[in-house]
């Protein structure tokens, strides 16, 4: 990845920064597969996931920007707002709440509508941090909504492409290790992902 963003960065012809570009956004995929499938391993061997927590909400504030220009260089196509005020301290392992973020904003890409935008919004308010994200697309039906945070699922007819069905059941996992808990709303106009935990321990 370092390579190709050297090349995207020094070179003049647009052949190679078009081939650097996609090296970069399928090596950010890869390490999000990777990552998934080492905190499945190891919570079934009882490790669980491990937080390295610090009250530095620049960094939180960073990492989230971080996600967002990541997904939109995998996806360029894809529309994504932000609102991200963190005035107050949040108590949490930044890197644990950026791999959560992506995993959520990459689920509300491959289910949303492509040409309707992806809203993300994170807010230290009243003692809690959250982090909202909605998209436009298909109503989830209940049952299913009921399944979405067990691991491996997948949407009956999904393509295995898609993903292995482990992107929400990690983000769970790391909601609860922040003594949080993500919780998803749709209906025929929009579909919320929404995540929250205290601020404080």
């Amino acid at each position: 990845r370092m390579s190709a963003e050297i090349l995207m960065k020094f070179s003049k012809e647009d052949i190679v920064k078009r081939n650097a570009s996609l090296i970069k956004s399928t090596s950010i995929r890869m390490e999000g597969l990777i990552d998934n499938l080492l905190d499945f391993a190891r919570g079934r061997l009882g490790e669980g996931i491990k937080l390295n927590k610090t009250a530095d909400s620049k960094k939180l504030e960073e990492v989230l920007k971080q996600v967002i220009n990541e997904l939109k260089i995998i996806s360029p196509q894809q529309k994504i707002s932000s609102k991200i005020q963190l005035e107050n301290p949040v108590n949490c392992d930044p890197d644990r709440i950026a791999q959560l973020c992506s995993n959520l904003l990459g689920n509300a890409v491959t289910h949303g509508t492509p040409d309707e935008s992806i809203e993300l919004e994170a807010l230290c308010l009243n003692g809690e941090f959250k982090l909202e994200i909605t998209n436009n697309g298909t109503k989830i039906p209940k049952e299913v909504r009921e399944k979405l945070f067990e691991p491996f699922y997948r949407l009956e007819g999904e393509e295995p492409k898609k993903g292995l069905g482990l992107g929400l059941y990690i983000a769970s996992e790391i909601a609860a290790a922040h003594n949080g808990e993500i919780k998803v709303s749709s209906s025929d106009k929009e579909t919320v992902f929404s995540f929250v935990m205290p601020a404080q321990s």
